[in-house]
């Protein structure tokens, strides 16, 4: 009896966990304790039903666990899909020790990221060592070796983008110099070559668009072939990314003589976008939001898109870990064998880590806008301000400035102290220029101080913030003041 309860709790625990590990087998003593508690029943004459039913269960189990796994299996290569989970998931795989041994990553004492990229290819690690100018490998066995790269030692930095082929020939771009070295496996330099004869190129990562087809990148909207030295034309490329304004991108797809647009919004502003896998069905990327505040903040997230353009779940980068927030986050990210791998120069050492994405996943940033930004609500901040309205919207609709149009006032107000606050849509224009901006000033100077006298300091805003008109403007947090009153 004994026997065949413990039975029954295997199977529980073997059937639990069939979805996330379709790996799982009977254990042999599990199913070998099964055929000798088989022949045993079969010996019983007068054994009543009800207790051979954790025997039934078990070997029915026997028989549908292999064609569960066995279906599940065939769904996940068929779909060659990312997994999404209810809530996102970053799992420590390895580290990596700093240090001036064979195999360890050199730390810098300046505070900069010891790794400036890295590459992952059938499970084994390649590290970009920016400090000794280096590769570090550790293979799948938990094996570490290096190899020193062939660079200008009197050149600080500059080593952008580890690749490496299915072959496992490795790929290293240099942005200063210009320069890709392509090593064999052992560590030897094969051939380079010189991305200067590009003009106005500056190339910031590589690609394997196809087996042994490599190409260069910049900001994933130019990218050359690095085997015929020239440009690829749009219609040929596998993705592109065109900047709209700050707040919109579109992601251009040739997928199978098809060109698929998607557009990526964010009101928060898009500091950074990157494509890092592209599939049948499903697109992952990597997108850092950078609001329009006085204080630097931003946040990092990678989703999953299916190609109608709906997001299937994310996963919060914990920049926060970073011995320095990199510039281009990207290069920390990288996919293997559908899975989703990012590397962390932390200060005790280089982290591994393995990504899921998750339906659920945490986000900060608006709490962190929240707490910075300076704003007001033109609506019940003093009163209603008509006059001053029909003047903004007339230098609107006259063009006398370059920015917005007769339908960017969202309203005006004063209260009794003459400030006053004007309120605009974005224009989701860049910065202007100093001439600009001075022809800019003029113009609101004579439709506001010059035309009432009663007004003595002005809030512009951005959709009810201050802080990103400042912000727009590359000014201080003031605002802005009669000049005879000062």
């Amino acid at each position: 009896m004994e026997n065949s309860k413990n039975l029954t709790q295997e199977a529980k625990q073997l059937l639990r966990p069939i979805k996330d590990r379709p790996d799982l087998q009977p254990s042999p003593d599990f199913v070998k304790e099964l055929y000798r508690q088989i022949m045993l029943e079969n010996t019983k004459k007068k054994q009543k039903v009800k207790k051979l039913f954790p025997l039934i269960v078990a070997v029915a189990i026997i028989f549908i666990l292999p064609i569960i796994i066995f279906s599940y299996q065939i769904d996940v290569e068929t779909t060659k899909g990312f997994l999404i989970e209810e809530s996102s998931r970053i799992q420590l795989v390895d580290t990596i020790n700093y240090g001036s041994e064979e195999g360890e990553i050199g730390l810098s004492a300046h505070g900069i990221n010891p790794v400036s990229s890295f590459d992952i290819e059938h499970g084994t690690l390649y590290l970009l060592d920016e400090v000794n100018s280096q590769v570090v490998i550790r293979s799948v066995d938990g094996n570490t070796r290096s190899f020193p790269i062939h660079k200008d030692q009197t050149i600080i930095g500059g080593l952008e983008d580890i690749l490496v082929t299915e072959d496992e020939n490795i790929f290293i771009l240099n942005s200063v110099e210009k320069i890709v070295y392509q090593y064999h496996p052992d560590g030897k330099l094969a051939k380079t070559y010189d991305l200067t004869k590009l003009d106005l190129f500056f190339p910031d990562a590589l690609y394997e668009v196809a087996k042994n087809e490599i190409i260069v990148g910049q900001n994933q909207n130019k990218f050359a072939n690095l085997q015929t030295m020239s440009f690829i034309d749009d219609k040929n490329l596998p993705f592109q990314i065109r900047n709209i304004n700050r707040k919109e991108s579109l992601l251009v797809i040739n997928d199978k003589e098809k060109q698929i647009e998607i557009p990526m919004i964010s009101d928060l502003g898009i500091g950074n976008l990157a494509i890092l896998e592209e599939m049948d069905e499903q697109i992952i990327y990597m997108q850092t939001v950078t609001p329009p505040v006085n204080t630097p903040i931003s946040e990092t997230h990678i989703y999953g898109l299916n190609k109608q353009g709906s997001k299937l779940g994310g996963v919060r980068i914990p920049e926060e870990n970073f011995i320095e927030k990199p510039q281009r986050l990207e290069n920390y990210i990288k996919i293997d064998q559908n899975k989703i791998y990012l590397v962390i120069p932390e200060n005790e050492h280089v982290a591994l880590y393995e990504i899921t994405l998750g339906k659920q996943y945490e986000s900060f940033i608006e709490e962190q806008v929240e707490r910075v930004n300076v704003g007001f609500d033109y609506k019940t901040f003093g009163e209603p301000f008509p006059e001053l309205e029909i003047e903004i919207r007339n230098l609107l609709k006259d063009d006398k400035i370059q920015y917005g149009n007769e339908n960017s006032l969202n309203g005006a107000s004063i209260n009794k102290d003459g400030t006053v606050i004007i309120d605009f849509k974005d224009f989701l224009a860049g910065s202007p220029a100093s001439a600009e901006a001075q022809y800019f000033f003029n113009e609101l100077y004579s439709a506001t101080f010059e035309k009432f006298p009663e007004i003595q300091q002005i809030y512009f805003q951005f959709d009810g913030s201050f802080s990103a008109w400042v912000h727009w403007l590359e000014s201080i947090e003031e605002p802005w003041k009669r000049l005879d009153s000062q």
